[in-house]
């Protein structure tokens, strides 16, 4: 029996000590409640009751604001917000603007969002009256379209038509080239002769074939121009613009220079080369059939030639040109126009670089695969916008690459008369 209690008693003990901490604690918050009402009249005075409504009603107003809250946001805006004044890019912003803008110009025009955003809620504040149109003035203002208007240039350059060589390793550096030296009298067969001779006959010692060379020193080439802030900000399509343009002016003056570049520093021209040969005309001041005839008459045997001239004074003389039976020699059609214009069969080449009608070399008549092109280092892009660009707000850009072009051959080629030459550089005199 005594194995059976003890167990039941060594389990009451932590019950009956739980029962008398319980009676302690409640014991405890009797004592502070009692006399709770006669603390409080003390403190608040007699009127108890008015304070507890006073009470109420300042959590029935706050309550009523708050719901009266919640009630507006659930509600449409009405009226027009005013434009954010950072649009994302916050305070101190201002270097991802310009970032931003800058990398605009630098991608086609595509612009980020946030940056679209700014520039329709910036025109709609901003007073462009300060600003001149040339300066950016004219895109600032909303009811102008997008579209900038450009002449577009000439698709085509002699460039294309030239030999062009590999830039190599360093690309800098000047490359030479050994050629056959065909000049004068070696004819185009440089100085081997072919005779007839009879067994152990005495043969005469001829002059040996020799060999020219032909050097070529990439030289640097710059081109620049100015982008104002405003035009920059305000032209999303100033990038896509910029190439295109850039692309043509660098063609264009490489090929004003195939032509009459001085060698001092850029390209060695064709015009005036120790192989051109010059054709006089039959009349002053135009271009007539036979002279036409007398110059294909002296080039090169075939290859790619071309006629190169303007378009402006040469196409009304080749146009109304007339053979030796005054039939015209300019075959047209009424509805294909002028698409791929021939003379004698030979392609003709308008630029704007060719002299006037009347002048030496009005009319020319190449084959640029006598004509080498050695690039150099690729073209580098850099922009400046300090010191007076910065005060000004214009950023300048410049590209630099380097090149050099000549022809390869000194002089005209005799042929085997020797007396008449030829050459693949005719030029009509003045």
């Amino acid at each position: 029996m005594a194995d059976e209690i003890t167990p039941v008693v060594a389990e009451a003990v932590p019950d009956q000590r739980a029962l008398e901490t319980m009676t302690v604690t409640l014991k405890g918050m009797a004592d502070k409640v009692e006399g709770l009402e006669e603390r409080l009249k003390a403190q608040y005075g007699k009127d108890l009751k008015a304070a507890q409504e006073e009470m109420d009603a300042k959590v029935k107003t706050s309550e009523a604001k708050l719901q009266e809250a919640i009630r507006a946001t659930g509600q449409p805006a009405t009226g027009t917000p005013e434009p954010e004044e950072t649009y994302g890019y916050g305070k101190d912003g201002l270097g991802d603007v310009i970032a931003e803008v800058r990398a605009a110009g630098q991608t086609s025009g595509a612009a980020p969002e946030r940056l679209i955003k700014m520039h329709k809620g910036e025109m709609g504040r901003r007073d462009i009256s300060t600003l001149s149109g040339g300066d950016g003035g004219f895109f600032m203002a909303p009811q102008f379209s997008s579209q900038l208007l450009q002449v577009p240039a000439g698709g085509n350059f002699l460039s294309g038509l030239c030999r062009r060589l590999p830039a190599g390793t360093p690309p800098n550096a000047p490359i030479t080239f050994n050629a056959f030296d065909q000049t004068g009298a070696k004819g185009i067969y440089g100085g081997i002769a072919v005779y007839s001779a009879k067994e152990a006959a005495t043969v005469t010692k001829l002059t040996t074939h020799k060999l020219l060379q032909v050097s070529l020193k990439p030289e640097k080439v710059a081109a620049y121009w100015l982008v104002t802030e405003e035009a920059q900000a305000n032209v999303p399509q100033m990038g896509a613009m910029m190439g295109p343009l850039v692309q043509g002016a660098i063609a264009s003056q490489r090929d004003d220079k195939i032509q009459d570049g001085t060698g001092a520093g850029e390209f060695l021209g064709y015009v005036g080369c120790g192989a051109e040969i010059d054709i006089s005309r039959a009349t002053a001041s135009e271009v007539n059939y036979i002279d036409v005839v007398n110059m294909l008459a002296r080039i090169l045997s075939s290859g790619n030639y071309v006629f190169v001239c303007q378009r402006v004074g040469l196409l009304p003389q080749l146009m109304t040109m007339t053979d030796g039976a005054g039939h015209l020699i300019w075959a047209t059609s009424a509805r294909e126009g002028m698409p791929a214009p021939t003379l004698c069969g030979v392609p003709i080449f308008f630029n704007e670089i060719s002299p006037a009608l009347g002048s030496a070399g009005d009319l020319r008549l190449v084959n640029l695969d006598y004509y080498l092109i050695k690039p150099g280092m690729g073209v580098q892009l850099k922009s400046d916008n300090t010191n007076a660009n910065f005060i000004a707000g214009i950023e300048t850009i410049r590209i630099t690459y380097y090149e050099d072009g000549k022809t390869w051959l000194t002089s005209p080629i005799t042929l085997r008369d020797g007396t008449n030459t030829v050459s693949p550089f005719v030029s009509l005199a003045a």
